[in-house]
C-alpha cells in the first residue's frame, strides 16, 4: 500500500525532526495550537504534560521544537486527556481518577482534584471551557466545573460502562459518545438525552473528530477503518433514530486506528490518521484511499497526531515516547488531484443483462427482446449444433467424479502396467513354426 502511494509523481513527506528525550513514558496525545502570536505544541504522556514552541522555516525546510516548560506531572498512567482548541485549558484524568487541570492565561494555574475511584474515566472539555464532562462506572454522565469535584449536572446514562471516548461538536449542540462495541451515541449537550445512534463499526471507537463548518464527523475504530457520518442527513435509513450506513469508508490501515486529526488550514478537506502498527496516512475527505503515506521511524503505536496551524507540518507521538516532525505539502501546494477516467462508450456494443442478474431474478424486457432477436438470427447455426451434439451423444464424456477404473497392476511377464479387464486373460507364447531359420537355407 505504501509503495503504491509513494510514487515519483506524488508529493512526499520528510522527517525534519526527531525528539527521543521529550518524555520518559509513552505519549498519549499531541495538540498543535496558535498560542498568542506563536505556534505551540502541547504534549501529554503517562508521566507529564509539556509545552513546546514550534518554529517553521519553509524556505530551508526546517521545523524545530523547543521545550518551554513542564506544565504538570503525575505518577500514574493517563486514562483520558483533552485540550481546548486555543491551548489555554488542559485537563487529564489519571488512572487513580485524579483530575489534573492546567489553565494558561496571564499566569500558569494548575490544580489537582481527587475523584472517587472509577467515577471519572473519560473526559471532554465543554464548549464554553468552564469545565468538562466525564463518564465513569457510576452509570451517569456528569458535568464538572473547573477545580471542583462535585458535579454541577448529572444524568443517568445506561451506556456509561461501555464508553470509550467523548467529543463535543464544534457548535456545542451535541456530545458524541463512542462505545467499546463499535456504537456511537449522539446526545443533546444541554440535556444529555439521546439524539441519534450510529451502528457503523464493530469494535472499540478510538477517536471522533467533527469537521469544521460541516454537519459531518469522522470516527476511527479498532476495526482498522475510518468512517464519515452525518449529523442531519438520515434519508437513506429506514429507522430515522438509528444509522447503520456511513457516508464514506476510508480503508488502508492494517491495525487499529489510534490517532486522528483534521487539518484546520484545509477547512476540513484533509485529515491524517495513525495506527497501532506505526502507519501514518494523509487523506482527502472525498477520497476513500490515502493521498500520502508518511514514512516514519516509530516502533510502537502512534496515539498523538497533529497538524501545525499552517498545515505545512505534521507532528506525531507514540508509545515509544518519541516525537517526530514531518514536512508535508501545504494545502495550496502540490496536492494530489483526484482524476476519474471514464471509458469511451462504444456505439454498437450490447451486453446481455442476464450476466449481471442476481440469482432467481427475472430478466428484464430489454434482455428478453435481445435474446429473442439473437436466436432468430442464428437459428440455422443452432440447428447444426444440435445435430452434431446428437451424433456425438453416444460417446460418454469424461466425468472426474465418476467411479474410478480398476487401478493398474504390473504384469509379471510383460513387465509393464496394464489395466485389468472384465474377462481374465492369459499370456500364450506364439508358435515358432513360422519363424525364420537361417540354418534351413
Amino acid at each position: 500500500m505504501e509503495d503504491a502511494i509513494n510514487e515519483d509523481n506524488i508529493p512526499q513527506s520528510k522527517i525534519v525532526g526527531k525528539y527521543d528525550k521529550s518524555h520518559t513514558r509513552g505519549i498519549v496525545g499531541t495538540w498543535a495550537v496558535q498560542l498568542g502570536g506563536y505556534m505551540a505544541l502541547i504534549t501529554v504522556s503517562h508521566e507529564s504534560s509539556k509545552l513546546f514552541m514550534i518554529t517553521e522555516n519553509r524556505s530551508d525546510g526546517v521545523v524545530t521544537l523547543q521545550e518551554q516548560m513542564m506544565l504538570e506531572s503525575w505518577q500514574t498512567a493517563v486514562q483520558s486527556a483533552d485540550v481546548k482548541p486555543d491551548g489555554k485549558y488542559i485537563m487529564i484524568i489519571g488512572l487513580d481518577c485524579c483530575v489534573y487541570e492546567t489553565i494558561m492565561a496571564e499566569d500558569l494555574f494548575s490544580t489537582t482534584t481527587e475523584h472517587p475511584y472509577l467515577e471519572s474515566v473519560h473526559c471532554a472539555i465543554t464548549p464554553d471551557s468552564t469545565g468538562f464532562v466525564t463518564v465513569g462506572f457510576s452509570g451517569s454522565i456528569k458535568e464538572m466545573k473547573t477545580s471542583e469535584n462535585v458535579a454541577s449536572r448529572s444524568e443517568v446514562y445506561p451506556g456509561a460502562k461501555l464508553t470509550s471516548c467523548l467529543r463535543f461538536s464544534r457548535d456545542g449542540k451535541y456530545l458524541a459518545v463512542g462505545h467499546i462495541d463499535g456504537g456511537i451515541e449522539m446526545l443533546h449537550a444541554d440535556t444529555f438525552k439521546n439524539y441519534h445512534k450510529y451502528e457503523v463499526h464493530s469494535m472499540r471507537i478510538r477517536k471522533i473528530c467533527f469537521l469544521p463548518g460541516d454537519d459531518r464527523f469522522l470516527s476511527a475504530c479498532d476495526d482498522h477503518l475510518i468512517k464519515l457520518n452525518s449529523l442531519t442527513d438520515f434519508s437513506s435509513e429506514t429507522d430515522q433514530t438509528r444509522s447503520t450506513k456511513a457516508i464514506r469508508i476510508y480503508s488502508a490501515h492494517d491495525s487499529p486506528v489510534t490517532g486522528l486529526t483534521i487539518d484546520e488550514k484545509s477547512g476540513g478537506t484533509r485529515f491524517a490518521s495513525s495506527s497501532a502498527s506505526s502507519q501514518i496516512f494523509i487523506w482527502h475527505i472525498e477520497l476513500t484511499t490515502p493521498i500520502m503515506s508518511v514514512t516514519n521511524e516509530h516502533t510502537s503505536a502512534i496515539r498523538g497526531l497533529a497538524f501545525t496551524p499552517t498545515g505545512c507540518s505534521l507532528i506525531s507521538g507514540g508509545d515509544d515516547a518519541v516525537l517526530f516532525v514531518y514536512s508535508i505539502p501545504g494545502v495550496s501546494e502540490d496536492t494530489p488531484e483526484h482524476v476519474v477516467d471514464y471509458p469511451v462508450q462504444q456505439e454498437s456494443i450490447s451486453v446481455d443483462a442476464s450476466c449481471y442478474r442476481e440469482d432467481n431474478e427475472p430478466a428484464s424486457e430489454s434482455s428478453q427482446q435481445v435474446s429473442q432477436n439473437y436466436y432468430e438470427n442464428h437459428e440455422e447455426d443452432i440447428t447444426e449444433y444440435q445435430q452434431e451434439t446428437t451424433a456425438t451423444a453416444q460417446y460418454q464424456e469424461y466425468n472426474p467424479y465418476a467411479e474410478p477404473r480398476t487401478p493398474p497392476q504390473e504384469d509379471d511377464d510383460l513387465g509393464d502396467y496394464v489395466y485389468n479387464t472384465t474377462d481374465p486373460q492369459t499370456y500364450e507364447p506364439t508358435s515358432n513354426q513360422n519363424e525364420y531359420d537361417p540354418a534351413a537355407m
